[in-house]
């Protein structure tokens, strides 16, 4: 017991250090207006994660924190977000787990950043560690191609692949990503989605649901207006 409450207080002393120490080099380096700014920076979370002594998910959830209050701040005075694409950055890095930010991240970045690159870099790593579990990071990255890109078919395979995820509400997904890669000019790439995401449920509603959308792809192809 001893030993575990020594390590938390030389974690937590290691955690002030890094981040006084990097704070402290920003203030020399970045000008007055990043002196203004409240929040603390940590940048390239490689380098000090031997410093943090394995709290790099501590310092994660409380850079996380403070993010949320550098973003309503900002929101409610200049609607300017210079940090925050580094601060999700950074999050992501010490604890690439961390669904919340990658969220935020697709979500907020293209919008409020202007810079739908910076979220689908960070997305990519979200899909790394959990794509398979989250259905939201892929999904999300299918929109910013759609939305930002204009692109139907990379959409429509995010999509398709959200649509795989352990947590995916198939019965929607599915037909989704069929319907985009049906109007990229793919109906037939649209169909084994639909057809994959059949065979691999377990739920017999979502089962029912996808039987039904099959049929009526099936309906369409006898009526010369389907899969080709």
């Amino acid at each position: 017991m001893k030993r575990r409450g020594a390590l938390v207080i030389a974690g937590i002393i290691a955690i002030g250090a890094a981040i006084n120490f990097l704070q402290s080099g920003l203030h020399r380096t970045a000008g007055p207006q990043w002196q203004q700014e409240s929040m603390t920076y940590l940048p390239q979370g490689e380098r000090i994660k031997p410093a943090l002594l394995g709290f790099e998910t501590t310092v994660a959830h409380y850079l996380w924190i403070r993010t949320i209050i550098y973003f309503g701040g900002h929101l409610m005075t200049d609607d300017k977000y210079p940090w925050l694409i580094d601060m999700l950055d950074i999050i992501t890095r010490l604890c690439p787990w961390f669904f919340p930010a990658y969220e935020f991240a697709g979500i907020m970045v293209p919008d409020v950043c202007h810079n739908p690159e910076a979220a689908r870099i960070i997305l990519e790593r979200g899909l790394t560690y959990l794509g398979a579990k989250k259905f939201n990071i892929a999904f999300t990255m299918g929109m910013v191609h759609y939305r930002y890109y204009d692109d139907r078919k990379t959409a429509a395979h995010y999509i398709a692949r959200a649509a795989m995820a352990a947590d995916a509400p198939r019965e929607k997904l599915a037909p989704m990503a069929n319907a985009f890669f049906t109007k990229a000019g793919s109906p037939a790439e649209g169909f084994r989605v639909l057809l994959f995401a059949y065979e691999t449920s377990d739920n017999p509603d979502v089962r029912r649901h996808l039987a039904k959308k099959i049929e009526e792809l099936r309906r369409d192809v006898q009526h010369g207006n389907g899969v080709n």
